[in-house]
């Protein structure tokens, strides 16, 4: 029996992007049975061109539906979607990221081999719109698959590796499918996010079913640089405090929710905790905030006590001019690394 498959699509602005988004949905070799698309208060006219578009446009007439809201932000249009999906598989997409046509058939035969183990999909990725980004999604998170379909056992130690602080493992929106059942039984997305909720969402989805995955790129998902990226709201993306403040709320969550979990889950937890911390007083440091600077490094090395936490407290308390400096020097190398600068 063909899968009954609901995809959510939150809207905001730019509807000529968001058509080509929907259409590389429809045009699943495995066909999809609706597509919800909540509009989160557009402003630029989306809000009447889209239902009118709808109406007039046979092929997504019959299988496209239109849900407006007042803005609330994406993850409260995300939940509108879900409770308005009538499918028994639910997938998402942004308005601004394709999907490649066979996408939703490798998944589902991916599933259907082990339908007894897992209630979860993902597929790899390529990055567009970014010279920078010349690699896969599985690449960029390290995570090297020899099988061009397998299954992740224990989808909790795959997300929580060196780079779970920043959200980078395999487990993103756009290219995953899920069991209704579960989506709606984790509770959906959290709206306190506004940075880093996909990787809310996915830990407390990981919690409750194993992952299989698809080893190859069905997903274009757009990395246009941040300065054309980012407008509106989704500007405070760009601040590191702001990206700081997101995961230490979001981690400070999983620690909370994690008791019953295994002891090496809660350790990994409080390390990304520590090196928050960690982040939080270098970005004191570069303020000259010397006095919070120590009390964020105290913090870091209570969740996760190292080596090199220890050597920051220390250089801190002793020539905090100086721990400034290497901090200064440390992130301008990394902002070189990142953009291909030098």
């Amino acid at each position: 029996m063909q899968p009954t498959i609901s995809v959510v699509i939150p809207v905001y602005n730019r509807f000529d992007c968001l058509k080509r988004s929907v259409e590389s949905v429809l045009a699943q070799t495995l066909p999809v049975s609706e597509v919800i698309l909540v509009d989160d208060g557009s402003i630029d006219g989306t809000s009447e061109l889209l239902p009118r578009y709808i109406a007039e446009n046979q092929m997504w007439r019959n299988r496209v539906s239109y849900v407006h809201q007042d803005n609330q932000g994406p993850n409260v249009a995300r939940n509108t979607g879900i409770a308005h999906a009538k499918g028994d598989w639910l997938a998402f997409n942004d308005n601004d990221d394709l999907w490649l046509p066979q996408k939703l058939e490798w998944q589902f035969q991916a599933l259907d081999q082990f339908k007894d183990q897992c209630g979860a999909c993902i597929t790899d990725a390529w990055f567009m719109n970014n010279p920078h980004m010349k690699m896969t999604l599985f690449q960029l998170a390290g995570k090297e698959h020899r099988e061009s379909i397998g299954m992740i056992p224990d989808p909790l130690r795959y997300m929580l590796g060196t780079n779970s602080v920043v959200g980078v493992h395999p487990i993103w929106l756009q290219n995953l499918v899920a069991r209704t059942d579960l989506v709606r039984r984790v509770g959906g997305f959290d709206p306190a996010f506004r940075f880093g909720d996909d990787d809310d969402f996915a830990f407390r989805l990981a919690c409750e079913t194993k992952f299989c995955f698809v080893n190859m790129p069905m997903v274009l998902i757009d990395r246009t640089l941040p300065a054309e990226r980012h407008v509106g709201a989704s500007k405070n993306w760009d601040d590191a405090d702001f990206r700081l403040r997101m995961a230490q709320a979001r981690m400070e969550k999983r620690l909370r929710i994690s008791d019953g979990l295994p002891l090496e889950v809660r350790t990994m937890i409080r390390r990304d905790l520590a090196a928050i911390h960690s982040g939080w007083a270098n970005w004191l440091l570069q303020k000259g905030e010397y006095g919070k600077a120590k009390t964020a490094v105290r913090e870091a090395f209570r969740y996760h006590g190292t080596f090199n936490i220890a050597l920051k407290s220390a250089l801190i308390r002793c020539a905090p001019g100086l721990a400034r400096k290497l901090v200064h020097s440390r992130e301008d190398s990394r902002t070189r690394r990142t953009f291909g600068i030098g």
